[in-house]
């Protein structure tokens, strides 16, 4: 064979070779394709999806409605170290309970104000009468009122519980969300003041309301909180209303980068 030849003969292997290959890059999947494969199979929404509901969630005072389980179910798969599962709720569903906890509100409302003969040295707040009407109407309006808590007798530093339960309640507001439901976690009644710090949390739970959360079985929570929920859209004016937007600032404001 003659070596004009073999350079042809080689020339034409080397380009059915480079033929083959880019057949083979095109039919294999890039790096999106296989995390949107990889989504598929796990029936996971996307990284966009995602982001799209954590920058739409909102607290938002509350109609009548209900997704309670589903929001449940997201809370026990929050993140928590040595699977303690630290959070605990208490969940009010009927106009009964929904009104015992805000008449609980109410008096623990009226126990934080300054008496009326106060000259200001005691420096509480005075009392308020539309505040303390809003105690009771803003249970009323809700679907549901749940008392945030976390068990505090875990292997755990109690901060890494308090972590943890606040995830848990990050879930349900993202499918509350994803419902169109709206949900509020308020902090109203559940410390006796700035000034006391005898508890890991730096406030403890007022008496009355140990006392109103006593479930019988002797574990020893904290309550962090309530929340609220309920259908954003249920009202009169539901035609007019829109999901509201968030005000947040730039994020590069709070970073750090070493």
């Amino acid at each position: 064979m003659s070596p004009s030849i073999s350079v042809l003969l080689f020339a034409g292997t080397v380009a059915v070779v480079r033929s083959i290959m880019r057949k083979q890059d095109a039919n294999e999947p890039n790096s999106n394709e296989l995390q949107a494969d990889a989504h598929a199979a796990l029936s996971l929404v996307s990284p966009e999806q995602t982001l799209h509901l954590v920058r739409n969630r909102r607290s938002i005072f509350t109609k009548q409605f209900t997704v309670i389980e589903d929001m449940l179910e997201a809370a026990k798969w929050a993140p928590n170290h040595h699977i303690t599962e630290p959070w605990r709720f208490y969940v009010y569903e009927s106009r009964r309970g929904r009104e015992s906890v805000g008449i609980l509100l109410q008096e623990l409302y009226k126990n934080s104000c300054a008496p009326v003969e106060d000259d200001g040295s005691s420096k509480k707040k005075h009392f308020s009468q539309a505040k303390y009407d809003k105690k009771l109407k803003g249970a009323m309006l809700a679907s549901h009122i749940m008392a945030i808590c976390v068990k505090t007798d875990t292997k755990n530093p109690i901060v890494e519980e308090v972590c943890s339960v606040a995830m848990a309640v990050q879930n349900m507001h993202l499918v509350a969300t994803s419902h169109g439901v709206g949900a509020y976690w308020s902090s109203g009644g559940i410390h006796l003041g700035r000034g006391n710090v005898s508890s890991h949390l730096g406030f403890v739970n007022p008496k009355e309301l140990t006392e109103f959360l006593d479930s019988g079985d002797d574990e020893p929570v904290i309550c962090l909180g309530w929340l609220y929920i309920g259908d954003y859209y249920g009202s009169s004016r539901a035609h007019s209303k829109v999901w509201p937007l968030g005000r947040r600032g730039d994020i590069r404001d709070k970073v750090v980068w070493r």
